[in-house]
């Protein structure tokens, strides 16, 4: 019964996995960049936005859960990034928030 007990309690752990779902790299881009090659190389962004000549394109990087009590996405593990261009050229890149106008972090970014 003991051994049935520890083989249980270490299937339900190792049944618990917490996988990248998607990852967000800026290694290849460069400043300066076209905007449809930053794309190319990023993906399709979550979502956008613009105003005059500056447009921001945001991706997510999020892990997922799987294990006993399901699927679903851990929300400690999600990031946001920002790709901001100006006159559709790569003009910086990072963490959402982490490049403002006044050059400080910008607090609670989207």
């Amino acid at each position: 019964m003991k051994h049935i007990l520890s083989l249980c309690v270490v299937v339900f752990f190792a049944g618990c996995v917490v996988l990248p779902s998607k990852r967000v790299s800026f290694n290849d881009i460069k400043i300066g960049m076209p905007r449809d090659e930053a794309v190319k190389m990023l993906g399709k962004p979550h979502r956008t936005s613009a105003k005059g000549n500056v447009e921001s394109l945001y991706y997510n990087e999020s892990a997922l859960y799987i294990g006993v009590f399901g699927i679903g996405k851990v929300k400690e593990k999600n990031r946001q990034y920002e790709l901001r261009l100006v006159d559709g050229k790569v003009e910086s890149f990072g963490k959402l928030g982490e490049h403002s106008e006044d050059g400080e972090p910008e607090n609670g970014g989207n």
